[in-house]
């Protein structure tokens, strides 16, 4: 199952039980008895990524001798990017004892609702440590993490990935996406099938978009790329299907009928057409790639 595999490559757990649809590190703690926090990490590759400090009860929640300090969460991240989930907690018992707690994670994806174990170290009474993971998730969704022993909730928005033209998008099911560039213009050429070439002129108002895309099966077997209809242009908000053009030489085009697959390392390069007003340029255009698997859905989005 490719997903299960997309999991294990990252090769990681959380406390000794990996979490569905997402991937951690072991679990960072201090528990030493003194008041400094110890191995505190950051999660790289965050997208409009904003921290709350001081939450979860911000020192409010005690539970069976400890009090959740402070939490360092983010409210949204880039799919299959690398984040960090940490909480500060106080020991305000009598007695040195670690925290433990399962962690249950929920999803909006099928089957993505998986139960782990988070633990620290002995934290000596009045004394503070902070745990902390990191983690990914591979789909675009609303992830709830959920600290059962300290009824505490944590919502991260898990987005897809803004990328300029030029780079590559690769998906959970190892199809690497490229939008190259756009060149727009009031008119074309092609050959009819009689011979000869023939221009086209836009009508008033209005131009063609041509958009290079290319794509790629970087799985090791054989797998479909994405039709054409399923990348679309979008223009002040509006998403632009296809233009039905006369020209077809260079087209990217994968055959919507019987076999659509492609061998690994094979590619597929070539142009699509967009009607758009001709007072558009390329700084006001986006392309969006939308697919989805058995386990989830993501998006794309290139622009200038």
């Amino acid at each position: 199952m490719r997903r299960r595999r997309f999991l294990l490559t990252s090769g990681a757990t959380l406390a000794g039980g990996a979490l569905a649809g997402c991937t951690g590190s072991e679990p960072k703690n201090g528990g030493n008895g003194d008041d400094s926090t110890t191995n505190e990490t950051s999660g790289s590759g965050m997208s409009n990524e904003t921290t709350t400090s001081g939450g979860g009860g911000g020192g409010k929640t005690t539970v069976d001798g400890f009090q959740l300090v402070s939490t360092d969460v983010p409210k949204q991240v880039t799919m299959g990017q690398q984040f960090s989930l940490s909480l500060t907690l106080k020991n305000v018992g009598d007695e040195p004892k670690a925290f433990q707690s399962s962690v249950q994670v929920d999803g909006n994806s099928p089957g993505a609702q998986q139960t782990g174990q988070m633990q620290t170290d002995k934290i000596d009474p009045g004394k503070t440590t902070k745990w902390s993971t990191t983690l990914t998730y591979p789909y675009v969704a609303k992830v709830n993490y959920r600290i059962e022993k300290l009824d505490e909730t944590f919502t991260i928005d898990i987005v897809g990935e803004k990328l300029s033209f030029g780079e590559t998008f690769r998906s959970p099911t190892e199809v690497a996406m490229t939008i190259q560039d756009i060149t727009l213009t009031d008119h074309y050429r092609y050959e009819p099938s009689g011979g000869g070439s023939e221009n086209v002129e836009a009508s008033d108002g209005r131009q063609w978009a041509f958009v290079t895309v290319k794509a790629e099966n970087k799985f090791r077997m054989k797998q479909t790329l994405p039709k054409g209809e399923q990348i679309h242009l979008i223009v002040g908000g509006d998403k632009v299907s296809m233009a039905d053009i006369a020209k077809e030489d260079g087209k990217y085009e994968v055959n919507r009928f019987g076999d659509r697959t492609v061998a690994s390392g094979e590619s597929l390069t070539g142009w699509l057409a967009y009607e758009i007003s001709a007072d558009t340029s390329v700084d006001d255009l986006t392309v969006e790639w939308k697919g989805s698997d058995g386990n989830g859905s993501w998006w794309a989005r290139w622009s200038q």
